[in-house]
């Protein structure tokens, strides 16, 4: 364009050179629009990476600490936030039964919020629901021109979104970019417990729609158990599932994802190979069945909400033996869980029935011990002694064929050493524990000094006195199958 300028000055007149700076500034302005699109990419990119590395502060270089090592397998639905403490979670779980008031909007802010959350790259995942709950409890406020909203390095606890006017947002003094109507800023405030990535303030008189963290926190878990509930209640009627302890069917309402299909949808088509269970939440379906050598699909029923099909797709390979159609005008909604999520959080099937079918024999081991008394044992001999007492081989008075170990742990070591709910923890594990290489805890007894466990003998000796054993014979050049021989 330089030169072009030059040639321009020496044959053009200044008609044609009006001309020319006509199509100069013409070509400046298009330079000028390409850099400011560069220059928005820049910024939104930036910020971006602001808050990405104020809640994932990872570490340079390679090693255990590498990108790759730190991927994890996260569920498609809903966010997750920094660890919560046993307090905080007591404290949000009783304010999940309280309710907040819903705060009076016209439809066309209820409109805007709810755009605003769905377009957010860390809030576009929650459910209608809750974003539902977020928009009603969300409550007005406004701000001056040059007022400060949010200063960089503070800690936050509110989310914002604009409704009228023009905020500036600028980091370490330097102006990132401008805000308009329909924006959520300070997010990461009511998701994770870290400091402000930036300073906003009003460019312009404006209008904001804030909620706090608490509150937020508590319509997440709210929402989160009444799904958790409801989606457990549903499973309690499905005949596969009805052997399955509540824990087990808690952790499958966890992994059931929410599908969407509208009327005249086929969600299950005849023939096709299939590894998805469904369950009706909202909706009904329609079930056709097309016979040998006819296109004509024949009906055969209608399911509605709390019914299922497809639970044989979880044991193994399943032939979908019928269609299954959305049927209903307001669309169907499912949940739904697919083999492999099954399998990788809770096992197959079989398995789970293998895993849960000793533990009733384990309920008929501790009835069976359930009347021992402390009184009924008689003492054989000294197995060991160890920091908090002694373990004793005895029988049971009357029954000479078994032999089981005593343990008993001196009351006032253990609260010395404050090992009370070390030993409470203990009991209840082994209680329930049911394989063969856990020893057996079959009952427990008390007197004014000491605490007895009754459990299973084991007469091999002390593992650690063998693992002793095994070390100095490697270091004599012998194998630890030497050693056994």
């Amino acid at each position: 364009m330089p030169q072009l300028m030059t040639d321009a000055n020496q044959k053009m007149g200044p008609r044609e050179m009006q001309e020319l700076l006509c199509k100069k500034d013409d070509y400046i302005h298009r330079l000028e629009a390409k850099l400011k699109v560069r220059e928005d990419e820049i910024t939104e990119l930036r910020s971006q990476l602001d808050k990405f590395q104020s809640v994932m502060p990872f570490a340079t270089g390679g090693g255990a600490g590498s990108p790759k090592e730190r991927v994890r397998k996260t569920r498609a639905q809903g966010i997750s936030a920094e660890p919560q403490t046993l307090k905080t979670i007591q404290e949000l779980a009783e304010l999940s039964q309280t309710t907040f008031p819903e705060i009076p909007k016209n439809i066309r802010s209820k409109d805007l919020l709810r755009q605003a959350i769905l377009e957010n790259d860390f809030l576009k995942n929650l459910e209608i629901g809750q974003v539902k709950e977020i928009v009603e409890s969300m409550y007005s406020v406004t701000y001056e021109e040059g007022s400060l909203i949010i200063k960089e390095g503070d800690i936050g606890s509110m989310l914002y979104i604009m409704e009228e006017g023009r905020v500036e947002v600028s980091k370490e003094g330097k102006v990132l970019c401008y805000m308009s109507p329909g924006k959520v800023f300070g997010e990461l405030a009511i998701l994770y417990n870290c400091k402000r990535t930036a300073t906003i303030k009003a460019a312009t008189s404006c209008k904001l729609y804030a909620i706090d963290r608490k509150c937020f926190q508590t319509i997440m878990m709210r929402t989160c158990l009444i799904r958790q509930a409801e989606y457990t209640n549903f499973l309690k009627s499905v005949p596969t599932f009805q052997s399955l302890q509540e824990e087990t069917l808690i952790k499958i309402a966890d992994v059931l994802e929410e599908t969407y299909y509208t009327q005249g949808d086929y969600i299950i088509r005849q023939g096709a190979r299939g590894d998805t269970f469904f369950i009706i939440s909202k909706g009904r379906v329609r079930v056709t069945m097309k016979s040998p050598g006819t296109l004509e699909e024949k009906y055969i029923r209608n399911l509605e909400k709390g019914e299922f099909f497809g639970e044989k797709a979880l044991q193994g390979e399943d032939i979908r033996t019928a269609n299954i159609i959305a049927d209903d005008p307001d669309g169907v909604t499912c949940l739904v869980i697919d083999r492999d999520s099954f399998k990788q959080l809770i096992g197959n099937l079989e398995e789970i029935k293998q895993y849960y079918g000793p533990d009733i024999s384990r309920r008929k081991m501790n009835e069976e011990f359930s009347s021992v008394e402390l009184a009924d044992l008689r003492k054989i001999a000294t197995l060991g002694v160890g920091g908090f007492g002694r373990v004793e081989l005895v029988q049971i008075a009357g029954d000479s064929s078994r032999s089981f170990a005593l343990k008993q742990m001196k009351k006032s070591q253990i609260v010395e050493t404050r090992q009370q709910q070390h030993i409470m923890s203990e009991k209840d594990i082994m209680l329930e524990a049911n394989c063969d290489f856990i020893v057996k805890l079959f009952k427990t007894f008390k007197d004014r000094k000491y605490l007895y466990m009754l459990m299973e003998s084991c007469l091999g000796g002390e593992l650690w006195t063998i693992l002793r054993r095994q070390e100095r014979h490697q270091r004599r050049g012998l194998g630890f199958g030497c050693l056994l021989r």
